[in-house]
């Protein structure tokens, strides 16, 4: 699993509950960019599998199992939130004249789990839903059931490998599993090939379409932020679909999207009015680029839909984008070889010294060198290298401390403790010259300023990163 997700697992489910616990609306709010992006991008390609919509596939899916059942159909919906989209479902299928349905919600936010009984009772659904309040990486299934639907729902997964177990093991043999998600990047950031196209249209962009709606600032340079640094966010993004493919198998697949993400997603897609027919050619320019460098295996894509089966079954897919196409392999920087895009991009603050040269862009190192709980610098020694000296510095406000730990392609090399003020750690390594390598820092603290009531800085910070400095043998 790559860097991001080993943070406390108990501190995790702390920032979940408090970051979903309060929003009614979780599906809402999507800039008009997203759904322009969809009518033109996403769904022909579903009409020509033949499919009209996302909704219809997952109540189609439904009803065809419903109509003729002598008993009721069992469908489990993982991460169900406030249940606004399967009580939509089972409306639908009223309407149709299908009522033996049975929904089961599996949500772990009991606040939620309470919204969604409270709107079931208003709408005279309640005999047909159940609430299972419990937490997908270690819950048992204990029915059986003909359609489980992962709405968003995977990226937030930690255990996949337990829940697909678990789904497929559940699941009856006319059973399917109905996909919709995110398969990109741990953290929803950009692989290294999508990041350079990213970074180039970026620049062409006039300040107001790169306002961040959560800073409110004018970014110069996108913000690859990595969302999955102190919650579930994206945590094993990039593991859904090849894990998946493990334990189930596919009979509708119909993977898009990319390049495309940071301008239709909530951060900077409001900045883009669809009622401008210049935002509006934008749009439609970068989706066109985005489909072409898809089918060409340049990048891959980041969104799923697809139907998943225990027994193999005839597969339906848009043009060549077979499961196998569509999977990122991790175990390289860059699918065309490279190494390096520009070392000045990958580290503008020049916080590798010594024997090393940043080559791919740093990751969960802000601009004024702060850095949250995870870090990622790509790095390629030029000599022998036989000591790592960090240097550290810990503002007086920072109201505790903790463990740094220091891991390089996967494996930890050691902890250090940074302190108050400058300070620098030495930890000793041994790694050999002209090599890539994936140097990671782990903090086992955190503060957001603003929260805490000691300032105004919202975002999640655990020291500033002055110097990592590769030193010879």
């Amino acid at each position: 699993m790559e860097l991001g997700w080993r943070v406390d697992y108990a501190e995790r489910i702390a920032a979940e509950h408090a970051t979903f616990g309060d929003q009614e609306d979780l599906h809402g709010d999507l800039p008009e960019s997203a759904h322009f992006w969809s009518e033109r991008f996403m769904l022909p390609k579903l009409n020509a599998l033949g499919v009209t919509s996302v909704e219809q596939l997952i109540v189609d899916e439904i009803g065809r199992r419903a109509v003729g059942s002598p008993g009721d159909v069992v469908v489990l919906s993982l991460g169900s939130g406030n249940g606004d989209l399967e009580l939509g479902w089972l409306r639908s299928l009223a309407d149709r004249g299908v009522t033996n349905v049975r929904m089961r919600l599996l949500e772990f936010n009991p606040r939620m789990q309470e919204r969604a009984a409270q709107a079931a009772d208003r709408l005279g659904l309640s005999d047909r839903v159940e609430l299972v309040v419990a937490d997908f990486n270690t819950w048992r299934a204990d029915a059986r059931h003909d359609v489980v639907v992962a709405f968003e729902a995977l990226h937030h997964v930690v255990d996949l490998e337990h829940l697909y177990g678990q789904i497929r093991d559940s699941l009856t043999v006319d059973g399917v599993v109905v996909v919709h998600d995110m398969i990109g990047r741990n953290g929803h950031r950009r692989w290294p090939e999508a990041l350079e196209v990213i970074e180039r249209i970026w620049a062409t962009l006039p300040p107001e379409l790169r306002r961040n709606s959560i800073t409110g600032e004018v970014d110069d340079h996108y913000d690859d932020l990595d969302c999955a640094v102190d919650g579930f966010e994206g945590i094993r993004a990039q593991d859904v679909l090849p894990v998946l493919l493990d334990h189930l198998h596919p009979s509708l697949f119909l993977a898009c999207g990319n390049v495309i993400d940071p301008f239709v997603e909530r951060i900077y897609g409001h900045n883009f009015d669809m009622e401008s027919a210049a935002h509006r050619d934008l749009i439609e320019r970068i989706g066109t680029l985005d489909d072409a460098l898809i089918d060409l295996g340049v990048v891959t894509p980041t969104r799923l839909t697809a139907l998943f089966h225990r027994e193999p079954h005839r597969l339906r897919v848009h043009g060549m984008r077979t499961p196998e196409r569509c999977i990122r392999r991790t175990s390289v920087i860059d699918p065309a070889g490279r190494v390096s895009f520009d070392p000045h991009v990958a580290d503008r603050s020049r916080i590798v010294q010594g024997a090393g040269v940043a080559v791919g862009r740093t990751n969960g190192i802000f601009d004024d060198q702060w850095v949250g709980r995870s870090a990622e610098i790509v790095v390629f020694p030029t000599a022998d290298v036989g000591r790592l000296e960090l240097t550290t510095y810990l503002p007086d406000w920072m109201p505790r401390t903790g463990n740094l730990t220091i891991e390089v392609d996967g494996e930890s090399v050691g902890t250090v403790e940074p302190k108050y003020g400058l300070c620098t750690n030495n930890v000793p390594v041994d790694l050999p010259a002209r090599r890539v390598r994936r140097l990671a820092l782990l903090a086992d603290w955190s503060v957001n300023q603003d929260s805490a009531g000691l300032g105004q800085d919202r975002r999640t910070l655990s020291y500033v990163l002055t110097c990592v400095a590769f030193r010879e043998k």
